[in-house]
């Protein structure tokens, strides 16, 4: 889309100021950006984003009581949530206690087993365990019982959580910290799980004289990525320094993984984490047990990480196919029971379904329905399920109304889990039409129309820049010389991370002549295109082999694309992914 005549001057006020491509400075102004300062800020991020942690409530009390625990020289234990966020925070709190010479063992449930977060059974082991301190990392701020029952074994609790509240109480522990709890008025409230943990170890850090430990912002930004939180400034600062430092991290795994799945000097992007590192880290525990996963974010060294990521991919392999299988049948599902009329909030569920895999189909009904959705595993009587949201509808707040049908449940606005009674199962869809009337949610708020979203309307020759033009951009090794011509795919290197409010650069090209058209197994097209005045640029577009009739040498067309790094021979080069061609 075109920007007004005023924006087309602030584009270039930028442009000028900051000796960016025009192009990178229309994209931002179509992100929002005003000034120079803002978009100075994107560029290049600024320490001042990261708060200090001492705002936080109850930062005082969980330092005290850690410093106290160390003094004693007890164990802790600690305990996390079976996701990235959670696996993260684990080895984060885990490599600090090494750092501060406190001894630790860790426990994630099995979400088989114990379902998600601190359970009663979980509570059980780690007392039979020999746990006397226990600190839990993105869970047990709704675990109200269950750190009921932990005291009751003589056990101290301190819960590091970013989840909502459960709207009947706090649960009894010694400390707790969460940017969610009445009365806290910390400017950040969108943390993550280990963003929080992450802020609690910059004040015990603090505290004893020791330096901000920035080498776990590798960690912080996997995390923050994974589990889609807004991108607020102090999480874009978190995530944007984090991303940089995962090309040279101190942890073994990471190393492992970065080797294995990225090219030589690579920056890693927001979409690398979400579509290569994360789905990794999260196979085995949606297939079997999250163990695997967290052994090699503590991997001692790069053998050991190396046989655990084989693990890892093999765990991924067999996942994939189980969502394949499922999705397809949850799709037919819905087809069936709704026809053509599809309801404000839509609930499958499948007898014994693989519960690993159903927050990503729920995630692919919302995708495909335009509707709030959650897949239900019916086994023994009890549904359990997995819920992702669209726009306009918080399952937070629906849960939350109808919380006396489930045995558990929580989670965010846009994802939750519960688990219930199959016979409540249409109780709970009624339930769930009421609250979207009650939130205004009528299921029309995001009109599909036909043609692709992007951000701007571009010419292809504005993709390829002088270098001598602009503000330098990236890490060069030492003895490579600076090329004449970059790609503006450097200057949105820059721009990440990527994800969450702040989505992928998608761009529009109009007049798009193609010269060579190959498809590639899996309906994908391979694509040699130009336009007037532009170089010929490699492009793919992955499942469009049903726009192949648009395609021909004497036909012109318009194309969406996201600006892609392509790396072959160890040598990178601008790719284009066309999301649609019209």
């Amino acid at each position: 889309m075109g920007l007004c005549s005023t924006d087309e001057h602030l584009a270039s006020a930028l442009a000028h100021g900051l000796r960016i491509p025009h192009l990178v400075a229309r994209f931002l102004v179509s992100r929002g950006i005003r000034t120079l300062s803002e978009a100075h800020h994107m560029l290049c991020g600024s320490v001042d984003d990261i708060l200090d942690p001492f705002l936080m409530l109850g930062m005082e009390d969980a330092v005290r009581w850690f410093l106290d625990v160390r003094e004693k020289g007890e164990k802790v234990f600690i305990f996390g949530d079976y996701d990235l966020d959670g696996m993260t925070a684990v080895t984060l709190m885990t490599k600090a206690c090494e750092d501060l010479g406190v001894p630790t063992d860790w426990r994630l449930p099995n979400r088989f087993g114990d379902g998600y977060g601190l359970s009663m059974s979980a509570v059980d082991e780690l007392y039979q365990a020999g746990a006397r301190y226990v600190v839990t990392v993105d869970t047990g701020i709704t675990a109200n019982a269950e750190i009921a029952r932990a005291k009751e074994l003589g056990m101290a609790v301190m819960v590091i959580d970013h989840h909502q509240p459960s709207g009947e109480g706090l649960p009894p522990c010694d400390v707790l910290l969460d940017p969610h709890q009445e009365g806290d008025t910390y400017p950040n409230p969108e943390l993550c799980g280990v963003g929080v943990s992450y802020k609690f170890l910059c004040a015990l850090y603090s505290r004893l004289g020791m330096p901000v430990p920035e080498k776990f912002l590798d960690l912080v930004a996997l995390g923050t990525l994974a589990d889609l939180v807004q991108m607020t400034p102090e999480n874009r600062a978190f995530t944007k320094f984090g991303l940089k430092a995962l090309q040279h991290s101190c942890w073994p795994g990471l190393q492992e993984m970065y080797s294995a799945l990225m090219k030589p000097h690579s920056t890693v992007g927001g979409i690398d984490v979400m579509y290569k590192i994360a789905p990794l880290l999260n196979a085995p525990g949606r297939m079997e047990s999250p163990d695997p996963a967290l052994k090699l974010l503590l991997s001692p060294n790069r053998a050991t990480a190396n046989a655990l990521l084989a693990e890892l991919k093999g765990w991924n392999t067999r996942r994939k196919q189980k969502e394949a299988e499922i999705t397809e049948m949850a799709m037919e599902q819905v087809k069936l029971v709704y026809g053509e009329t599809i309801p404000k909030v839509i609930v499958v569920a499948g007898d014994k379904w693989h519960v690993g895999v159903i927050g990503i189909v729920a995630a692919k009904l919302a995708q495909e329905f335009h509707r709030p959705s959650a897949v239900l595993s019916v086994c023994d009587g009890v549904a359990h399920a997995s819920a992702r949201a669209v726009p306009g509808f918080n399952w937070h707040k629906a849960l939350f109304e109808s919380r006396d049908l489930f045995d558990r449940w929580g989670g965010h606005a846009n994802a939750a889990g519960f688990s219930l009674s199959a016979d409540k199962v249409d109780e709970l869809r009624k339930r769930l039409d009421d609250s979207a009337i009650a939130q205004g949610y009528t299921g029309e708020e995001e009109i599909v129309t036909e043609e692709y979203p992007y951000d701007i309307q571009v010419a292809l020759h504005e993709l390829v820049v002088e270098t001598n033009q602009y503000m330098s951009v990236g890490d060069r090794p030492a003895g490579v010389p600076v090329p004449q011509l970059i790609s503006v795919l450097d200057f949105f290197d820059q721009l990440e991370p990527f994800g969450g409010n702040f989505p992928y650069p998608t761009f529009r090209a109009d007049n798009i002549r193609v010269h060579r058209m190959r498809e590639i197994r899996g309906g994908h097209l391979q694509l040699d295109i130009s336009q007037a005045g532009s170089r010929v640029f490699p492009a793919i577009a992955f499942g469009l082999r049903k726009s192949k009739s648009l395609l021909g040498k004497s036909k012109s067309v318009s194309v969406v694309f996201e600006p892609t790094w392509n790396y072959f021979n160890d040598k990178k080069s601008l790719q284009l992914c066309i999301k649609a061609i019209e």
